[in-house]
């Protein structure tokens, strides 16, 4: 590993094992936040060692600091702002960070201070555009010192008017919640989401989730789709994904969840998914293809990242779910998840299924469920090409969770052996969450899984 990813690895490691709960899911969730929060800010906590790094624990730790398993962006800017902290000192970038968490009340002062330290920088021979001095000319100095911050980040001259060079006192919160959506700037979007009024925040949080997921959306886009989708009604969401631009658009309803995926919001995943009422792939709102890769990424999620894997397997038993197999209806669709083409989309989620599985974690029911599903939708002859796809993906493609001298194309055999030995029930099977111990070959109960046989 490179020494660049070696110290982003172990300042992130130190970072999240400050977070300890009761509650192991809230804790998981709260050691993603901190993940995300050090991604965003990794240029400011990279070379931070153990004795710096405490003023960060001690925040982290403070359950003020948080909003149940999201962290507390008025409390942390007030936080970050601090020169110190009972006796420990503030080692972050005080100006850049009241830009970013938009602590206006401090901005001026912390910027007058840059713009000082910049100015005494410039050697007496600088001269300005006319050929004068430069450093008697603080509209000039105060030019570059915004072309400079912009250059390392937007935010951080946002708060200045670049012609007068004073702060801007008045920042209309359209403007503003336009503007920090364009930057993917999910603390400045909350900000300027306080300050719109009731009648507006609907329609711009949906006109921002609908632009956010039709952009290729790396993690500060994933950030602020997290939080626009936070504060979206169930009616709203209902609307989005069913009835408006995004779900017209190519993809649009796939690049959301993918980027939600990535980079870890499985809540938020499992917030949305009832939404679809198991019908994700009969009304047609992910392509057979777009559900498999959503189902393949959720898998190596589950099988990459530990403190994630309980959260990523119930997000994939869901999306599982949301397939509605049990339900014949829309039949054309559900049978391309298995077998279109002469190619098996869903074999790599299948494989890290049976991978996990073997760690003890999935459950054989919920394994063989999969595969009765791809049975029932399979002519014999595709059926037969899936099963030996999956055999060999086992056999020939390292996964992570993988244990030597284990033969997983031989496991894989056995499971599809079973369906010709023991009754996989038909009807409904849990797929709520593993580990659960009411889901049981045969069962009858409750499931996760509901609609009528074919």
């Amino acid at each position: 590993m490179p020494k660049k990813m070696e110290r982003h690895a172990a300042v992130l490691s130190k970072l999240k094992s400050v977070i300890q709960h009761t509650d192991s899911k809230v804790m998981a969730e709260r050691r993603s936040a901190i993940e995300r929060w050090v991604k965003t800010y990794i240029r400011q906590v990279e070379y931070l060692k153990d004795d710096k790094l405490q003023f960060l624990y001690n925040i982290f730790r403070d359950e003020s600091c948080w909003s149940g398993t999201r962290l507390n962006n008025t409390i942390l800017g007030q936080r970050f702002t601090e020169e110190k902290i009972g006796e420990i000192k503030n080692p972050l970038p005080i100006y850049d960070m009241a830009c970013r968490y938009c602590v206006i009340d401090k901005i001026p002062l912390l910027f007058q201070k840059q713009f000082e330290s910049y100015k005494s920088s410039f050697s007496s021979e600088a001269i300005d555009d006319d050929g004068k001095p430069a450093t008697s000319n603080n509209k000039y100095v105060k030019s570059e010192l915004l072309g400079y911050m912009k250059s390392q980040d937007p935010v951080f001259s946002f708060w200045v008017d670049k012609k007068s060079g004073e702060f801007k006192k008045h920042v209309s919160a359209t403007e503003g919640f336009k503007k920090a959506i364009e930057l993917k700037w999910s603390e400045g979007v909350e900000y300027f989401y306080s300050l719109l009024n009731e009648k507006e925040r609907e329609r711009k949080i949906t006109d921002a989730v609908t632009i956010l997921s039709s952009v290729q959306c790396d993690h500060n886009g994933a950030v602020t789709l997290d939080f626009c989708l936070s504060k979206m009604s169930d009616q709203a969401k209902n609307k989005l994904f069913k009835d408006s631009e995004l779900s017209k658009k190519d993809k649009g309803v796939y690049s959301l969840f993918s980027a939600l995926i990535h980079q870890g919001f499985f809540d938020t995943i499992q917030a949305i998914l009832p939404i679809f009422k198991d019908k994700i792939l009969e009304d047609k709102i992910l392509s057979p293809r777009s559900y498999t890769l959503l189902l393949s990424s959720l898998s190596d999620m589950m099988l990459e990242n530990s403190e994630s894997t309980i959260q990523a397997r119930e997000a994939i038993m869901n999306l599982i779910k949301c397939g509605n197999f049990n339900n014949h209806e829309g039949r054309e669709e559900k049978a391309a998840v298995f077998f279109s083409n002469g190619r098996v989309p869903i074999k790599r989620a299948l494989a890290g299924l049976i991978v996990d599985w073997q760690l003890g974690c999935t459950k054989k029911e919920e394994v063989l469920k999969v595969l009765q599903f791809a049975k029932e939708f399979c002519a014999v002859e595709s059926f037969m090409y899936f099963k030996k796809s999956v055999v060999d993906n086992l056999k020939m493609v390292g996964r992570d969770g993988m244990r030597k001298n284990i033969d997983y194309g031989k496991l894989a055999e056995k499971l599809f052996a079973e369906l010709d030995t023991v009754s996989v029930p038909n009807g409904r099977g849990d797929f709520g969450g593993a580990g659960d111990p009411q889901s049981t070959l045969g069962s009858t109960e409750v499931s996760s899984f509901s609609g009528r046989n074919k």
